[in-house]
């Protein structure tokens, strides 16, 4: 991959309404790195690139000459040349989609120095703040069901979780938890900054919200929450928004993840 092509953009991804925004908003706060609003390419791109790789590699192969690195390679430039304008300047890039969490792990293989970087929070305040959305499925144009059943939104950060935790022990994996940045925004900005290699950014970072455009971005439904400095009011809102029985399912989905992230 050569210049002006990206070789390293940070990745930011985890389950839907865990912080996502918010932490787009603290990068791209920091004057050090630009994160614009998202888009969903990458990882649209990235299972276009499973699927032909599953589907279609025998083909490429034989036929077209072309070897499995070649086909992932192809995809890491038209990643790259997607995000490329964003670094005008000379900043550094970062993409938030929380999707991408799900595919950090090919992600890693496109991109081998690229920063994997994702936000934990208490499932069950991700279930109770998902049944609020009125997000529409496109394919059948009813409402989606991570924001009508309680275990499939459960299914869903759990899925997350998983997989972003399957880069453990990656040198260049960063995760950090929604309450601890809350309640702690400081320490937490601080920390995040030193693993990104851009300490001078904590300053303004921690003024994100004077930053932030919430009109930017067209699939962030968090965005006028994040235009406000960060607190701790979102903790533990499942203990009135959810019912007894949607606790239930919830835990039931995601007791064990629950249990070892010490949310219990």
């Amino acid at each position: 991959m050569t210049a002006p092509l990206l070789t390293a953009p940070i990745f930011i991804g985890g389950a839907p309404r865990s912080g996502t925004t918010l932490l787009r908003a603290i990068i791209n706060a920091s004057g050090k790195i630009v994160c614009g609003p998202e888009a969903r390419i990458v990882p649209a791109l990235c299972s276009l690139a499973s699927q032909i790789g599953h589907s279609k590699q025998g083909v490429l192969t034989r036929d077209y000459g072309l070897a499995p690195q070649a086909l992932e390679e192809s995809f890491a430039r038209a990643i790259a040349s997607f995000l490329a304008p964003l670094g005008r300047g000379g900043l550094r890039v970062a993409e938030k989609t929380p999707a991408n969490a799900l595919h950090f792990e090919q992600l890693r293989r496109l991109f081998p120095q690229s920063p994997l970087v994702t936000i934990i929070r208490d499932p069950r305040d991700v279930v109770a703040s998902l049944l609020e959305m009125d997000w529409i499925d496109a394919a059948t144009g009813r409402p989606m069901e991570i924001t009508q059943d309680p275990a499939a939104a459960a299914r869903l950060w759990v899925e997350s979780i998983r997989a972003a935790f399957e880069m453990a022990g990656d040198a260049n994996f960063y995760a950090l938890r929604y309450e601890a940045l809350a309640a702690d925004p400081r320490a937490q900005i601080t920390a995040l900054f030193d693993f990104l290699g851009e300490p001078d950014g904590v300053e303004p970072a921690l003024a994100h919200h004077a930053r932030f455009n919430a009109e930017e971005g067209e699939a962030e439904s968090s965005a006028q929450r994040v235009a406000q400095p960060i607190d701790i009011k979102a903790c533990g809102r499942w203990k009135q928004d959810l019912t007894t029985a949607q606790r239930d399912q919830v835990e039931a989905v995601a007791g064990s993840w629950m249990q070892r992230l010490d949310y219990v």
